[in-house]
């Protein structure tokens, strides 16, 4: 391993697509949902006294190298040129990538209209049925299961606490982002990988769309969601349009609130 990519952006988007994609590069290493980032969260906030291996406001102390040697050892097995390292936290962490990396960040983000993102949740929340973390949520707010309730709840819990960080991220350093529009990486992953490839400096690549298999599985269960993170054998978008889940209103109070800060950038 020579170096890191990074691929951060909101929920429901492609992203585990995008990783199965990415793992038949070569020189492409994409992982699950790393815990990387949040351990280096633990030594970021540690304090002990005076000791200057935790004064993280020093760019001279040794917490760096600590957390420097949490990221590199973490894929030192690795023999890929590039590891693809999965958090939607890394579009806020921009300046700590920098300082741990010595470079330019370069994080792939796969963006998607807020109202197909949720009935995207709800297609899959009802494939689950009555064991779904999304319906649980309805039943502790003492609400009726409809669209209305189920898209309120999926935007507070579900897709604004990443949709905020991402657009801080994206604000403050447009440069270090390549947005990747959903529809292209399912329609067009040839011009997707271009794009990537490009981007990320490494030799060009078509991907196979069939016989896919997610080489990085989760645990959905830990979310309460199961199925959240499968990949179909074969890349074609097999979902409705968003407004048939919706309903046209529904689907209308979404649109109008213009969330995609992104439009006219990809």
């Amino acid at each position: 391993m020579d170096r890191f990519a990074f691929l951060s952006g909101l929920p429901r988007t492609g992203s585990t697509v995008l990783g199965t994609l990415l793992s038949q590069h070569p020189d492409l290493h994409p992982t699950s949902t790393s815990v990387v980032r949040h351990q280096l969260s633990y030594i970021k906030r540690f304090v002990l006294g005076e000791s200057p291996y935790y004064d993280v406001k020093d760019p001279a102390s040794p917490c760096w190298g600590i957390m420097r040697g949490m990221l590199y050892g973490g894929y030192e097995h690795i023999t890929e040129e590039v590891v693809v390292e999965k958090d939607r936290g890394w579009a806020t962490d921009v300046p700590l990538i920098q300082k741990l990396t010595g470079a330019e960040p370069r994080i792939l983000s796969p963006v998607r209209s807020i109202p197909e993102i949720i009935a995207s949740f709800i297609l899959i929340s009802r494939k689950i049925g009555r064991q779904s973390k999304i319906e649980d949520e309805v039943r502790e707010a003492n609400r009726e299961s409809n669209v209305w309730t189920l898209s309120r709840i999926i935007w507070e819990k579900y897709i604004y606490g990443s949709w905020r960080d991402f657009k801080a991220g994206f604000e403050n350093h447009p440069e270090c982002f390549l947005l990747l529009e959903y529809d292209d990486i399912v329609s067009d992953p040839k011009k997707t990988m271009n794009l990537i490839t490009t981007y990320l400096d490494v030799s060009p690549w078509v991907p196979s769309t069939t016989g896919l298999v997610n080489p990085n599985p989760e645990n959905d269960n830990v979310y309460g969601m199961p199925g959240l993170h499968d990949v179909k054998s074969e890349l074609k978008r097999t979902s409705p349009p968003a407004w048939e889940i919706l309903g046209d209103e529904c689907y209308e109070f979404w649109e109008r609130k213009e969330l995609e800060f992104w439009r006219g950038k990809t």
